[in-house]
């Protein structure tokens, strides 16, 4: 084993604990940590293959690619993982292979003939690790058969780095979920047609969303001046202003968060912008400088929200027909507008909509409207 620099295992843990934001995660921590412990294969192993699922591994190899992820293509993941020989390792605990199946034996094992021996690979360093959810991954060493096995030093090494690799994994995959549920949300408001923007401790905006990028770019009534949003509404640029400078005194002075209001004019006469203003929580004994302390919601009124009909269907039961002519009367239009956009006579209409009175529980079509936008059906 080489032993690292204090520089160089420095440069280790931040390949560690930066590994998760990695096209091929963890692939630059497993590669330097090969180049000090004299391993010529290492990998995470965060999902073990299960039947027809591939399971998700990270490896370091020369012979290999960076990750797997649900991947039949190899001999491992497809068929003799059942025959993993170490499996179920003490938590925490560093072990080798020979602890787990006799060297003696190794080689008359499929696992060995189609999986190691075609990688070079036959002493092996294992220990078995929880992410954030309780879940077990594995992380494995080898060496090749030329080689000497791991010695004492490198597995000291590894139980003490083996704390920062499971704390390192666990955040990195809550990050990474938390990341995907961000997207996921963001993608739900921006298909409700609603202008997220974030703004800094001192009304800064951070960043927005495309629907606000779509309200602004039009600057009826509101745009961006110097990275500050500007409302044309000289009262209602006052009335904002104040909102805001409220939050920013609330959080600092660790008061309860006010939560604020207003319509604001537009030029060009359609109706009101609504703006929501809502603190965000910070936490009292770190306020990081440019970073999001509240969201300003706008909404449009005259824009639509994107109705998805084969949710309607599902959802209330209702024909093809009459799921389309819900989504016009949805969107604004009355029954005789509907009729001629579906190209129906408006006797066809009144029926379909007698009928999706009866599916949806309903009894008048304002009810009907207001019942679709607040449902399901414009969140997919």
């Amino acid at each position: 084993m080489k032993q690292p620099t204090l520089e160089e295992f420095s440069l280790l843990l931040g390949s560690l604990y930066d590994g998760h934001i990695e096209e091929d995660p963890y692939s630059v921590f497993l590669t330097s940590l090969r180049a000090i412990i004299d391993a010529n294969f290492a990998s995470i192993t965060m999902r073990e293959p299960a039947s027809d699922d591939g399971g998700l591994l990270f490896v370091s190899c020369e012979k290999l690619q960076k990750t797997f992820i649900n991947d039949h293509e190899n001999p491992y993941t497809d068929r003799y993982y059942t025959s993993n020989l170490m499996t179920n390792l003490p938590w925490g605990q560093v072990v080798s292979l020979d602890e787990c199946h006799p060297y003696s034996k190794l080689e008359d094992t499929d696992l060995y003939n189609f999986c190691m021996k075609p990688l070079d690979i036959h002493h092996m360093l294992g220990v078995d690790l929880r992410s954030a959810n309780g879940q077990r991954f594995s992380v494995r060493f080898c060496r090749p058969k030329t080689a000497v096995n791991f010695e004492p030093s490198v597995r000291e090494f590894l139980a003490m780095l083996s704390i920062h690799i499971q704390r390192a994994i666990a955040n990195g995959m809550q990050l990474i979920e938390l990341d995907n549920e961000r997207k996921l949300y963001s993608k739900t408001l921006s298909r409700q047609a609603i202008g997220v923007i974030t703004l800094d401790e001192k009304g800064n905006v951070i960043t927005r969303n495309a629907i606000a990028d779509e309200i602004l770019r039009k600057k009826d009534g509101i745009h961006i001046i110097n990275q500050h949003i500007h409302l044309e509404s000289p009262a209602s640029r006052t009335k904002l202003s104040g909102y805001i400078n409220e939050v920013i005194e609330a959080q600092r002075n660790h008061q309860p968060l006010p939560v604020n209001a207003l319509s604001v004019d537009r030029p060009s006469g359609k109706p009101d912008l609504e703006i929501l203003i809502k603190p965000m929580m910070i936490d009292k004994t770190v306020e990081p400088s440019n970073t999001p302390h509240m969201m300003v919601f706008i909404n449009a009124p005259d824009k639509t929200s994107d109705i998805d009909i084969r949710i309607l269907i599902s959802l209330y039961k209702l024909t093809r027909a009459e799921a389309m002519l819900a989504k016009y009367l949805a969107d604004g239009a009355n029954l005789d507008q509907s009729a001629a956009q579906l190209g129906i006579a408006r006797n066809t209409a009144r029926a379909q909509l007698r009928s999706i009175f009866a599916k949806t529980g309903v009894s008048q079509q304002s009810m009907l409207v207001s019942l679709i936008l607040k449902s399901l059906v414009t969140f997919s």
